[in-house]
């Protein structure tokens, strides 16, 4: 009864508040992703639960498992998997009162016996995410199933509901600030070197149209983030120390991130930064276990919330197509054990396994441009833009994303189980059989100068019997 009533409530909320033709109520999303990991072509799929801030008050994770099996995204087989390992996302903005609640990345071999997955290639979406939403809405007043047919829709990121999570611009000629659009995103670089710990490198780049060029005035721009990076069962990030910090002689506290100011199609831009202040926050909204190898680990959803403020002048230089600004973080990826190599396993020679590590999503993003200079009245917001069918310079240009990060780690054989058992057993007894005999032949040995020393003479020894 209370259910039915919150819905009546909702969708009376929905038909009173604009004219749009659709409104969500609940959904799941399949976003698709092509890329290679050295040995074979992979899908991986990435399936995301959307909530509803007003209509989903609760939402656990069976029930989005539940989702994904019903709408046929998962087999019956796969709903364990998904239980065992779905991400829950941390609580982050919403739009359009839509937000991402749970994740679970899902690889398939490219099998081009499937008509899908040839239109797949054909379509040469392997720099892009393809969506395939089946969603609960009200359109034209009643309650409808909203289903995508094989070749989906464009998506932003996996973390993106597709035309039902705006960007909010405002561009009302009566509104005493207007919005502007904000083009961005980010990538990551994994370091050649340290092995089973390595540095991830994090850019977000951030692209401003129509920004002033008045090269006497100084400006201030307030910027903040908020950056995803979902994480596989192969690598983790340990959360007391989640952050790559530089230490130096004038940063005694510590430099988490920078941030710089770069132009597109010059050479360089007279840019002289005057004040600059760059933070960042990790989030995890669960306890990521450091201690278990990739076959028994889950999944996680970490989110890094940036803050930058910076003072600066600049002028244009002839050619330049847009304004940039990046910001730099970093931090370290453990990578975890990888399972036993079995006749299955897609194998590089010499016994190494590929790990795909997936790459950030700039999930949201606001900055704010002031004039400093007496007699400027300049004063924008800038909203990030999630339309895949915007472009950041009026083309028709779609945006490529970054492909995932594929790496080559040693694992161990799983037809060698029983000798490393043995080997390993074998051992351990010698070494306790060892152990064990040198604890109890030390306890009994006792030096000669130790024993002499507490021999005492007793006083009735030197005297005769008879005296």
């Amino acid at each position: 009864m209370m259910t039915t009533l919150l819905l009546l409530l909702f969708i009376t909320r929905l038909l009173w508040t604009a004219d749009a033709a659709e409104y969500l109520i609940s959904g799941i999303a399949d976003t698709t992703q092509v890329f290679s990991n050295g040995s074979e072509d992979l899908i991986r799929h990435h399936l995301v639960c959307f909530r509803h801030d007003v209509y989903q008050t609760s939402f656990d994770p069976e029930t989005c498992c539940s989702q994904l099996y019903l709408k046929g995204s998962i087999e019956k087989d796969q709903v364990k998997y998904c239980l065992d390992h779905v991400a829950v996302v941390s609580p982050i903005e919403s739009f359009g009162s839509v937000a991402p609640a749970y994740y679970v990345a899902i690889d398939s071999s490219v099998t081009l016996d499937s008509y899908h997955e040839k239109q797949l290639l054909l379509d040469n979406i392997i720099s892009s995410y393809r969506q395939h939403r089946s969603l609960q809405v009200v359109e034209d007043k009643e309650k409808e199933t909203l289903l995508d047919g094989y070749k989906g829709v464009d998506a932003f990121s996996p973390f993106h509901l597709t035309e039902f999570m705006p960007s909010e611009l405002d561009n009302d000629e009566d509104s005493e600030r207007s919005s502007f659009p904000l083009f961005g995103i980010a990538e990551g670089s994994l370091s050649n070197e340290g092995g089973m710990h390595r540095s991830f490198g994090q850019t977000v780049h951030f692209s401003f149209l129509d920004l002033p060029n008045n090269i006497e005035a100084r400006y201030r721009m307030k910027l903040s983030a908020t950056v995803l990076l979902p994480i596989t069962e192969s690598v983790f990030i340990d959360a007391d120390d989640p952050l790559i910090v530089e230490y130096t002689k004038d940063s005694p506290d510590g430099i988490k991130c920078r941030a710089k100011f770069a132009s597109k199609g010059a050479s360089a831009l007279d840019t002289s930064t005057l004040e600059n202040e760059c933070n960042i926050q990790f989030t995890s909204s669960e306890v990521i276990d450091i201690e278990q190898p990739s076959f028994a680990s889950r999944q996680y959803v970490v989110v890094y919330h940036v803050s930058a403020s910076l003072d600066f002048d600049y002028s244009h230089h002839e050619g330049t197509e847009g304004f940039e600004l990046l910001i730099d973080y970093g931090t370290t990826l453990h990578i975890r054990y990888p399972s036993p190599i079995t006749n299955q396993t897609g194998v590089f020679e010499g016994g190494l396994v590929p790990i795909v590590i997936q790459q950030p999503v700039l999930y949201s993003a606001i900055a704010n441009v002031q004039c400093l200079t007496l007699d400027c009245s300049f004063d924008r917001k800038y909203i990030l833009q999630t339309d895949v069918s915007a472009s950041e310079l009026g083309t028709d240009k779609k945006l490529d994303i970054p492909q995932p990060v594929v790496i080559n780690v040693a694992a161990g054989m799983n037809a060698d189980y029983w000798w490393v058992t043995l080997i390993t057993m074998s051992a351990a007894v010698v070494g306790g059989i060892v152990v064990i005999k040198n604890s109890l032949h030390s306890s009994m040995y006792i030096p000669v100068s130790i024993a002499a020393a507490h021999i005492v003479p007793s006083p009735y020894e030197s005297e005769s019997p008879h005296s």
